[in-house]
Formats: structure tokens, C-alpha cells, sequence
């Protein structure tokens, strides 16, 4: 931060982009949630060999990258388990065995989990629980609904790290209305025009805007974003003219995420941009945020 002299600038880096600053209030099984599942009757780590892509079973008596899974989260009780190779835990029903063979995740890929502390039930959107054999296989065939002792069904869900708390697992985490109501209040007090009137006051004569790309899709973006970023812009450019304050538009999150970190919206930690796809919708939305606000746009 600089300021105090005639033609200094600021970088306002934590503004309309995110909430990251918030206390979100989740519980901590979030979007990228690095969690260990340990087997209480064999006392073993499931584990996706090779990191996935082949089979899965439980007989690990370490943990090391094989047995930590990402969580994407469904709702506050489903869950999809994300290997370190980026495949998915499957299993197609009763009596199946479970894998790490799915490129992208659907219903197969989608569990339930019953939670008491750190033990947990897994089972299948059928309603099959999974158990850990005496073979070290991970199956849906566990008989009726177990109970929280030391049985074939339970198991400790270690949290690794719970590190991502960015726009994504914000508005994915709290569903869409109630994202929604927290990010109107954030983003009508956050960031007021009594800020400008400060910068103005000792001689800051430019910001920096991070915005996300799903601005260019308000006011309704894709799933699970939530519209009003272009609304909140739109006002900091006027809170800006007000005081002859320039503008500095950045794109802070890259569609599939430039860096893996929360503040480019990554869901899970990975970094999935440049693609073709990717690259092109980047340049859309530049060429949005061009169009929009040339006549006092300073840079983005």
C-alpha cells in the first residue's frame, strides 16, 4: 500500500471479488476438503492405488497421497470423493466393489455420509453401505444399517486440510439463498464510498478491482456463483468518478482456476487453466469488461 503524494496509487486487493475475509460459518466438510478414511474394525487407510484410476482397497497401515480424497460437495450430507490423480470413487450399486475410475462425477459417484464426530457411514444414493472386507476391499454389501461401534461400516474420516474458502465453497456451501443474502450484506458494506473519500483524501488516485469471470454472466452465472458482482462494480466505478479515482480491473479468477487457490475460485486445489476452452472464455470476458466500462477503464 502506498499513498500520501500527488500521483501515488493503491492496490486494493481485497474488495468485491471475494468474501474470503469472512467467517463463513460452514461446518468444515467444504468443496476441497482433504480428508483420510480409516477403517475401525481392520484398523487400514483406504487407499486408490496408483492415486486412482484402478481399484481401491483398504489395507494401508500409513497414509500417504494414495489415501487422501478431495471432497466435492453435493449438500451437507452427499459427497464425492476426488482421488490425488483426479479421478472419482465410483461404485454402480448393491454388491459392487468401489473403484477410482471416473473421469467426472455423477450419481455412481455420489455418497451419502452420516456423520457422528469423526466416525462416518458411507453408502450409496441406493441406500447400500459400504464395509470394508476381510480382503481389504472397500463393498456396498454391508448388511442392514450399522451402528456407531467398531463395525465392518465404520470408519474415522480424518480432516487433512480445510484450506480453500473462496467464492466457491462460499456459495456452494450455504446453497444459493442463503449465499446470496451474505454476499448482498458483504458487498454493500465492505466497500463503501466513504473508502473512496479516504483515498481521495490522502492523494490515492488509483485501485485495483479483482473480479471473478463469472461477472460477465451476471446477473445469473453458473452454478453455484451468485449475481450482484457486476452490480458492486458498476458502484465502485461510480464511488471512483466521484472522487476522479481510476480504475484497474483485475481478473483475479481465471475460468478452471490459474493457480489452484481459493482466490481464483478453484473447487478443489487444481489448476485447470490454460485449456483452448478455458482461454477463449477468459478472452470474453475481457472483451465484456472492455466494452463495459471503456470510457473510464484505466487497465485491466
Amino acid at each position: 500500500m502506498s499513498g500520501g503524494g500527488e500521483g501515488e496509487s493503491l492496490e486494493y486487493t481485497h474488495t468485491w471479488i471475494v468474501a474470503i475475509s469472512l467467517d463463513i460459518g460452514l461446518d468444515s466438510l467444504e468443496d476441497g476438503t482433504e480428508v483420510q478414511i480409516k477403517s475401525l474394525t481392520r484398523q487400514k487407510y483406504v487407499s486408490a492405488e496408483n492415486g486412482g484410476g484402478m481399484n481401491v482397497t483398504v489395507d494401508r497401515d500409513s497414509p500417504s497421497s494414495w489415501e487422501i480424497f478431495k471432497l466435492w460437495r453435493v449438500s451437507s450430507s452427499q459427497f464425492q470423493f476426488r482421488t490425488s490423480q483426479g479421478q472419482f470413487l465410483t461404485c454402480t450399486g448393491l454388491g459392487c466393489s468401489v473403484s477410482a475410475t471416473a473421469g467426472s462425477p455423477s450419481t455412481t459417484e455420489t455418497f451419502d455420509v452420516e456423520r457422528n464426530n469423526d466416525r462416518v457411514h458411507i453408502k450409496t444414493t441406493t441406500g447400500a453401505y459400504l464395509q470394508a472386507t476381510l480382503g481389504g476391499q472397500l463393498t456396498a454389501d454391508f448388511p442392514g444399517k450399522p451402528g456407531w461401534d467398531s463395525n465392518a461400516a465404520t470408519f474415522q474420516m480424518i480432516i487433512v486440510s480445510n484450506n480453500l474458502h473462496g467464492d466457491y465453497q462460499l456459495a456452494n456451501g450455504y446453497g444459493h439463498n442463503e449465499a446470496k443474502r451474505v454476499l448482498k450484506k458483504h458487498r454493500n458494506s465492505f466497500i463503501t464510498i466513504e473508502d473512496f473519500n479516504f483515498l481521495n483524501r490522502h492523494g490515492i488516485n488509483t485501485v485495483r478491482i479483482p473480479v471473478g469471470w463469472w461477472i460477465a454472466y451476471d446477473p445469473d452465472p453458473p452454478a453455484p456463483y451468485i449475481g450482484g458482482t457486476l452490480e458492486a462494480l458498476d458502484n465502485a466505478f461510480s464511488c471512483a468518478q466521484s472522487y476522479d479515482i481510476r480504475c484497474i480491473i483485475d481478473l483475479h479468477a481465471a475460468p478452471g482456476s490459474q493457480n489452484g487457490m481459493e482466490h481464483s475460485s478453484s473447487r478443489d486445489g487444481s489448476t485447470n487453466w490454460p485449456t483452448p476452452d478455458y482461454i477463449s472464455q477468459t478472452m470474453h470476458v475481457i472483451d465484456f469488461l472492455a466494452s463495459r466500462y471503456f470510457c473510464t477503464l484505466f487497465g485491466i
